[in-house]
């Protein structure tokens, strides 16, 4: 009876503590801060004002206030993250001090969403090309500096998330691309395979460009076996950068020589102030050769060809000891090494034989990989 009591008080207090535990659990804030969209992007021409929008999400179980840094940006290595750095801090292609929109902290109920309005004022002389900045939302106010050329932006940066700003300034911008590398991440793969290709693209303009496009397999008979989508989701490759875009193409059989054909178009339209569409091509081979099929069938191949040439030097004895028993030779010693007119004659036709062998096998490799 006691040990029944016992196992009860231990199983009452193990669901009070773990009902406290949960409730403390719930009780935990979420930091989270969403806005959409991530990224704007628009054509303006000098001196024009644009009223856009962002969406900002407190995403947490607590009343919050959300603060606004502005930043410009540019790109950091290859992988397309932004660098964001303090308004007026670098000469370049910046629109920070563009952006008019409120500097107090704005009250969030716990899962509450907000739409922000703010306005992009164009300086009458702007050139054309890119400009870039961002607007951020952060849990603690920024330092301001009134007098400085960040106008008010600012200047430390808290658990924050942001909207990238992409603009173009109409007017005789340089849209400019190539493809600095092309390439995959072996020569030679098995099967089943997984292609990783490299692609590299570099803008030489003063704007930024979105390469899309595709890559082209094809087999060695030139035959289109895949297509894979690069830079589907649209990312950007901002002036005098590098941007890397890393697809892949996998599969569980192939033979031979493939054709990776790579194809990209940029630029905007010429009615909305670009250059028109541009492309810019690459090409690049690579092989995958199915060892696991191709060793069994050699090795098989050498074993048949051996039964063969055994075969046939066994007839030819057997075939030389009729005749001579025929022609009342019996007693005489016969040679296994007899060299004479009929060993050209076997190899003719232990040649036939491995042809038909090997081509019997590359049809079957045909209609298995190919057709």
């Amino acid at each position: 009876m006691k040990r029944t009591i016992y196992v009860l008080t231990f199983v009452f207090l193990l669901i009070f503590f773990l009902n406290i535990n949960f409730k403390e659990a719930l009780a935990q804030p979420s930091m989270g801060i969403k806005i959409s969209p991530v990224r704007i992007e628009d054509i303006v021409d000098p001196g024009e004002t644009i009223t856009k929008y962002v969406k900002v999400a407190n995403e947490s179980n607590q009343k919050k206030t959300l603060y606004v840094y502005l930043r410009d940006f540019k790109a950091e290595g290859e992988e397309g993250k932004p660098k964001l750095i303090a308004p007026g801090s670098e000469k370049g292609y910046f629109l920070a001090s563009w952006i008019d929109i409120t500097k107090d902290g704005i009250e969030f109920a716990p899962w509450e969403e907000k739409i922000i309005q703010f306005q992009i004022h164009v300086p009458d002389n702007t050139g054309p090309g890119g400009y870039y900045g961002a607007i951020l939302f952060g849990a603690q106010p920024p330092k301001l500096n009134i007098e400085g050329e960040d106008k008010g932006a600012g200047m430390a940066i808290a658990q924050q998330t942001g909207c990238l700003v992409l603009l173009q300034v109409s007017g005789d911008v340089i849209e400019k691309a190539e493809i600095r590398e092309f390439s995959t991440d072996k020569d030679f793969y098995s099967t089943p395979f997984k292609v990783n290709f490299l692609i590299r693209v570099e803008n030489l303009g003063n704007v930024h460009v979105k390469p899309h496009g595709a890559i082209t397999i094809k087999n060695m008979f030139g035959k289109k076996v895949a297509e894979v989508k690069v830079n589907d989701k649209g990312a950007n490759v901002l002036p005098n950068s590098i941007r890397r875009f890393k697809v892949n193409w996998e599969g569980d059989s192939g033979f031979g020589k493939y054709t990776a054909e790579l194809g990209l178009s940029y630029g905007t339209a010429v009615s909305k102030g670009g250059k028109g569409k541009q492309s810019i091509f690459s090409t690049i081979t690579f092989w995958i050769i199915p060892w696991r099929i191709i060793i069994p069938v050699v090795l098989g191949l050498i074993f048949l060809g051996s039964l063969i040439f055994l075969f046939l030097r066994l007839y030819k004895n057997k075939a030389v000891k009729k005749a001579m028993e025929r022609a009342g030779l019996r007693h005489l010693p016969y040679s296994p090494n007899y060299t004479g007119p009929s060993p050209t004659l076997h190899l003719t036709i232990v040649l036939i034989i491995v042809s038909l062998v090997l081509l019997l096998v590359v049809g079957a490799a045909y209609l298995l990989f190919f057709a």
